[in-house]
């Protein structure tokens, strides 16, 4: 009896023990994106999570259910958009002979769209052809009549043609090789900017990619001029790749085609991001999603290759790692020979909340991204050994708070604090660059004060914040943008396409991507 007694006991004391040395092994695994109670060894026990770096509409993210369309809302006929095509001769992840495609596609087409049966035609100089239907994977969350979707499929080798093919029709589609080498092990994918003037925030982040071992891809919508004029030399140095992210036309839209800006999620974000994700797929270590305010500084290692193998190291399985934002109180410099970065980046006044993150991924474990995440990711790792600066809302250079009615309330939070000085080599770097005739001479130019940043963050809490609708379509379609005549744009432009009138998708591209300097600055 007695040895049945110490049995029972020992079994009972399985699961606890299981339960703890899970938690002491892998603290920050979730599913669905629950945030683990264990808190970062250098953040406070208090801290909060927060959803106020989110529009409401975003606010329940772990909860976001594919949305599927009732089978009386479905229409006869609609439009699409081909955002690009990549072809790979070779991919880990993807096969021999893949095809990889952004598209924007109206969700009204059928009641799921991961389940439409997409015809591609493939061919090569060789008479080789064959039919392929790719699988579909769906990246959106709001109510958008048009949602991001990517599409892979494996072709015939030596592919020189590709065509959509709806049983009747053919179209033509122009395709890319995919990149095979990048200038660093690490990408950063960049959200498309739009009417964008903060270049503090671009040189400031150009200089800490550069020296902790990744290379920036920048979507463009809008550049004001000087600022773009700076990017491109960042460009030349290799500092950067610029790229277009267009607004979109239908060349010969029919009568009832649904306008595709107004209609898709946060200006079509998310196909950037898998748009980045599928160009460096074969040619990237890794990939970080981030926006043009995140920064992230290594912990514990020197560079951000071996911070990223170290999670992977540990956590081989899993697909992708968030890591979560901390709001740092960041001023704005009129001149760019008063940018320190030691100063910028390596104060303690934080916001004592997080918020949600970035993910930072292995290529060839994902095939799609959408803006904070990949829907079609099952479980999502939050490390809880770095986080990410999000420096949100700049303070201008004449000491304006430019989204004061927003505040956000900042403590000196010194556990915080790290060695500023792995940061001295990265304002040596940009001192360096900035020192050269071309940099000073734009320079001159650069504003000293923002004057659209306010107006689009204004129009973007009115609309998602302050009074958000319900089932709404959320972007900045709408933002009024008064236009001064000393501040023009440089704007993404291209040739655009309609193919021929199908069923029951209708397809739309563009070829020949250029950028165009024009009068005023428009989104």
């Amino acid at each position: 009896m007695a040895l049945l007694w110490k049995l029972i006991i020992c079994f009972a004391c399985v699961p606890p023990l299981i339960y703890i040395l899970n938690t002491i092994l892998f603290p920050s695994t979730v599913n669905n994106m629950n945030m683990s109670p264990m808190i970062k060894p250098f953040i406070p026990r208090n801290v909060t999570v927060s959803r106020d770096s989110l529009p409401p509409f975003l606010a329940n993210i772990p909860k976001r259910n594919k949305t599927r369309v009732p089978e009386e809302e479905v229409l006869e006929k609609t439009d699409a958009y081909i955002i690009s095509t990549y072809y790979y001769p070779k991919s880990v992840s993807l096969g021999e002979n893949a095809v990889g495609m952004v598209l924007l596609m109206n969700r009204f087409t059928q009641k799921n769209m991961t389940h439409y049966k997409m015809q591609l035609v493939a061919s090569n100089d060789a008479n080789q052809s064959l039919i392929a239907i790719p699988t579909l994977l769906e990246e959106s969350f709001s109510s958008c009549a048009y949602i991001n979707m990517v599409a892979t499929t494996n072709v015939v080798p030596n592919m020189s043609k590709l065509e959509l093919y709806d049983g009747t029709t053919k179209l033509q589609i122009p395709f890319k090789m995919a990149r095979t080498a990048a200038p660093a092990p690490v990408v950063i994918c960049m959200s498309p900017q739009f009417a964008a003037e903060q270049w503090q925030l671009f040189v400031i982040h150009a200089h800490t990619a550069q020296y902790f071992g990744a290379h920036i891809h920048l979507y463009i919508t809008s550049l004001i001029d000087s600022f773009f004029d700076l990017a491109i030399e960042y460009e030349k140095l290799g500092y950067v790749t610029l790229d277009f992210w267009l607004r979109l036309k239908f060349a010969n839209a029919s009568a009832d085609a649904v306008e595709p800006n107004i209609h898709a999620e946060l200006r079509n974000q998310a196909g950037a991001e898998s748009d980045c994700l599928l160009q460096y797929k074969e040619a990237a270590k890794f990939i970080m999603f981030f926006d043009l305010d995140d920064i992230l500084i290594p912990r514990g290692f020197t560079n951000y290759f071996d911070e990223i193998t170290s999670l992977y190291q540990r956590h081989p399985h899993i697909q992708t790692f968030q890591y979560t934002k901390r709001e740092l109180l960041t001023y704005n410099k009129p001149t760019i020979n008063d940018i320190n970065i030691q100063e910028s980046l390596g104060h303690v006044w934080f916001v004592n909340e997080e918020d949600y993150g970035k993910i930072i991924t292995d290529p060839s474990k994902l095939n799609s991204m959408w803006i904070h995440q990949s829907w079609n990711v099952k479980k999502n790792f939050i490390s809880k050994t770095n986080y990410i600066i999000h420096l949100q809302k700049p303070v201008d250079s004449d000491s304006r708070d430019p989204v004061s009615y927003r505040r956000s309330d900042f403590d000196e939070m010194k556990s915080m604090q790290f060695n500023t000085s792995i940061l001295l080599p990265v304002q040596e770097d940009l001192e360096r660059v900035i020192n050269s005739t071309t940099i000073q001479e734009i320079a001159t130019r650069l504003p000293k004060t923002t004057y659209y940043f306010h107006i689009i963050y204004r129009c973007y809490y009115e609309k998602f914040y302050r009074r958000p609708k319900k089932d709404s379509c959320p972007n900045g379609e709408g933002c009024q943008l008064p236009q001064r005549h000393d501040m023009n744009c440089v704007h993404s432009n291209a040739e655009f396409k309609s193919g021929p009138p199908m069923y029951p998708i209708t397809y739309h591209y563009h070829v020949n991507t250029h950028w165009t300097r024009e009068k005023g600055c428009h989104a």
